[in-house]
């Protein structure tokens, strides 16, 4: 099963998007709202590079944000 997790935080049109093509694919995540858990964005930071929102993690790897997620969807690999 694949495990997919996203950072976000509220206002962010990008982390909208991200959040709505995942659930279009019917595929589940966890989300980390980094306002709401301050705590989540010092655990973002660590796992990758990106410093944008979203950031998304597919089985532990950093993609990067929606840009990277909406090519591997248009590759077919969500």
């Amino acid at each position: 099963m694949t495990k997919i997790e996203i950072y976000t935080r509220p206002g962010c049109g990008y982390c909208i998007h991200a959040k709505r093509l995942l659930q279009s694919k019917g595929l589940n995540f966890s989300e980390y709202d980094v306002y709401q858990n301050p705590e989540y964005l010092d655990q973002m930071r660590m796992r990758g590079q990106g410093r944008s929102f979203p950031q998304v993690f597919i089985n532990n790897k950093s993609i990067g944000g929606f840009d990277e997620l909406l090519v591997l969807e248009k590759q077919n690999h969500l």
